[in-house]
């Protein structure tokens, strides 16, 4: 059996588009990573434009200043010190009837590039994240926030998730009483006091998982021949004539085709997160996943956060593996298999949802769509089954695997039966 595994092995990896496009794939993965650490950008508190590694060196040490536990009282008194600072020279009432930019220059103009630049620092954002309003600068979310509303830092965090489930994704999306059941008890779980600190790295492997689509089209590519091409050759003849044709040989090509599926998937995977890590930093695994986005209710750490999208996208190199497997088994055209795989993989991220809350859950199975960080942890994308509710994370994990259990013998059934021209 194992010489039937690496004769498969060796008889889809030796053709040419196959091996062009494994390459290719490899190739792109590590140009794109390198471009990700060349073009960071930063701009550092003395207004110096700053690009790969040090950009990601200052952004580390602006994390790590303000490093530890955020507990409810370090949250109201550090809250009270910006809030000192601000309107040390500026009119806090002032600034509300202000635009964004308008107040943006007033900071500017008071304070100086390098006091402008703390007040706009990425922790005091985090702070202040649970009143902000989408086109405010950090001073005027600032100006709304009282002592008492400071001093409940984390009921703030809690009602952003409850504003959320009120705003139904902007109307498209009614939550059952079900669902903000789910959302409000995971938003629960979560860990306090949050720990504020850098994660880099693993927050660079979430914003570029989604390169790993790439993967999924090499693998579809390298195996969509693999029953259809004993249609084209006239082989299937003789293999499915042979004493093991029907069996061993059909387990073979499986086996094979799963074993080249992981192992490929593994090394782009290892290049997205061995860049990352690297160059960014392996700080912060345990940290939460709020460091990321503070809306975010899953009781998740950022590493654990990168862990799990790295495995449903695995998940989904299973799935249409498994997929290109049975749709090979089905027809003499290798191309019509890989334009399925194409449309499914490619072309669904292209789709626009319309506002239907149901087109967009949907949608949201394909990889394209729920391989980005806010899709899968801050979006509250959850499917009702009855009284059960599963999210995003759940569903796309059950899709893909219930869609390999269902291929694979669905594929060697077709093969075997195959009736021989």
């Amino acid at each position: 059996m194992r010489s039937l595994v690496w004769f498969e092995l060796k008889k889809m990896l030796s053709r040419r588009i196959a091996i062009a496009m494994n390459l290719g794939v490899v190739l792109l993965l590590a140009g794109v990573m390198a471009l990700n650490v060349v073009q960071a950008r930063t701009v550092s508190a003395l207004d110096e434009v700053l690009s790969g590694a040090d950009a990601i060196a200052c952004v580390k040490a602006e994390r790590e200043a303000h490093a530890g536990a955020v507990t409810p009282e370090r949250a109201a008194a550090d809250i009270a010190a910006y809030q000192d600072a601000a309107f040390a020279d500026i009119d806090p009432d002032a600034v509300l009837e202000m635009t964004d930019a308008a107040a943006f220059s007033l900071v500017l103009e008071t304070y100086g590039r390098e006091n402008a630049a703390e007040l706009n620092d990425p922790y005091w954002k985090t702070l202040l994240e649970p009143w902000h309003v989408d086109g405010q600068e950090p001073v005027q979310t600032a100006a709304r926030v009282t002592p008492e509303m400071a001093a409940d830092w984390y009921g703030a965090v809690a009602q952003m998730t409850q504003n959320a489930l009120d705003d139904g994704q902007g109307g498209r999306w009614e939550y059952s009483e079900a669902e903000r059941e789910y959302w409000t008890a995971k938003q629960g779980s979560v860990p306090e006091p949050m720990e504020y600190g850098y994660t880099g790295g693993w927050e660079n492997i979430i914003n570029c998982f989604a390169f790993l689509v790439f993967a999924i089209l090499a693998v579809c590519v390298t195996l969509a021949p693999t029953f259809s091409f004993e249609y084209q050759s006239g082989s299937d003849a003789v293999v499915l004539a042979t004493k093991h044709g029907r069996t061993r040989l059909v387990a073979a090509k499986i086996l094979a085709a799963l074993a080249y599926a992981t192992a490929y998937f593994s090394l782009c995977a290892a290049i997205i997160a061995g860049v990352s890590l690297a160059f960014y930093g392996a700080d912060g695994f345990w940290l939460s996943v709020q460091n990321i986005s503070l809306s975010s209710p899953y009781p998740l750490t950022a590493g654990q956060a990168a862990l799990v999208s790295i495995g449903l996208m695995y998940a989904a190199c299973v799935g249409f593996a498994c997929l290109t497997l049975a749709l090979s088994s089905r027809t003499r055209s290798t191309l019509s298999v890989f334009v399925v795989d194409a449309v499914l993989v490619l072309l669904t991220g292209l789709l626009p949802s319309a506002g239907v809350g149901i087109l967009e859950r949907a949608l949201a199975l394909f990889p394209l769509n729920f391989s980005n960080f806010t899709m899968l942890f801050s979006a509250l994308e959850s499917y009702p089954v009855g009284p059960l509710v599963v999210d995003l994370v759940g569903m796309v994990a059950a899709v893909y695997v219930l869609l390999a259990i269902a291929a694979v013998p669905a594929a060697a059934a077709s093969f075997r039966r195959h009736q021989v021209s």
